[in-house]
């Protein structure tokens, strides 16, 4: 390796881990001050001077978190499952399946990505007020077990690299476009599937806006409207430890997913860009 390579890779080195430690610090600024007593928190020194675990009791005896927890799951994950074998369906559908209008189709509907959030939530909220669906979960559930317009998108361009030979075949050995989903094309893009479908997890348990608006019954609430209602209390009275304790709640289970399943969302990824 050249000397020159070597300064460069030592440049871009220091130049990550750099930008590595700024976008970290908040992180562990907020773990560590959620564990300091309320005077503290403007003391020198990023450690906790005294460890107070207050502030996680008391959220904990404030909020019912275990209900919250639960109606998180309920719209990030059954959807989310229903969801990604519909968004799967139809990626198999637009890459492997010819008929009239498919690419028209496809246009139509990536075209709902520009459309952003804000401009149909009002919409939506007449829509499900007409159903009598606001003192439900069902606003959080529906419109995911339709699919992801991404996810389509992404799994369209993965299956695109599958050769056709392979369709061909099995619709030759008796196979039809059921159980090519079934058999062929599911099992191939397991990875690619699983990985977007625990990021499209992460953006449903992280939403907040969407139960904002459209959830009116508080046991519905998720946890992230509970925190959110939590920290708005202690805001009041500057209780930083507080705010920073439920930011944590709600930040573990997210770590604790993505720590399992970032093998896959990084191969994927790397994969979807080696491939275009």
């Amino acid at each position: 390796m050249s000397r020159r390579k070597k300064i460069a890779d030592a440049v871009v080195f220091v130049f990550l881990a750099f930008g590595s430690v700024i976008m970290l610090y908040p992180f562990i600024w907020m773990i560590f001050t959620s564990f300091k007593p309320k005077m503290h928190i403007y003391l020198a020194g990023l450690l906790p001077r005294t460890w107070d675990f207050s502030s996680y009791i008391q959220i904990w005896d404030e909020i019912p978190l275990v209900r919250g927890f639960l109606n998180t799951i309920l719209y990030s994950v059954p959807p989310v499952i229903v969801g990604t074998f519909v968004s799967a369906g139809a990626a198999f559908a637009f890459a492997k399946i010819n008929f009239k209008g498919k690419n028209i189709i496809f246009l139509i509907l990536l075209s709902g990505v520009m459309i952003p959030f804000p401009s149909i939530m009002i919409p939506q909220f007449v829509l499900f007020s007409r159903f009598n669906m606001l003192q439900g979960p069902w606003p959080m559930i529906l419109p995911k077990l339709t699919g992801n317009v991404l996810m389509i998108f992404f799994l369209r361009q993965y299956l695109n690299y599958v050769p056709d030979s392979v369709v061909e075949a099995a619709k030759i050995d008796g196979c039809n476009y059921f159980e090519i989903y079934r058999r062929i094309i599911l099992p191939l893009i397991t990875p690619a599937l699983a990985a977007h479908s625990v990021l499209w997890f992460i953006g449903s348990w992280n939403d907040y806006l969407a139960p904002t608006i459209f959830i009116k019954n508080e046991k519905w609430q998720p946890v992230t409207v509970m925190v959110a209602k939590f920290n708005e209390q202690y805001a009041i009275n500057t209780h930083v430890p507080r705010m920073m304790a439920g930011s944590v709640m709600l930040l573990v289970p997210v770590l604790v997913i993505y720590g399992i399943f970032q093998k896959w969302i990084i191969e994927s990824v790397m994969f979807t860009s080696v491939k275009e």
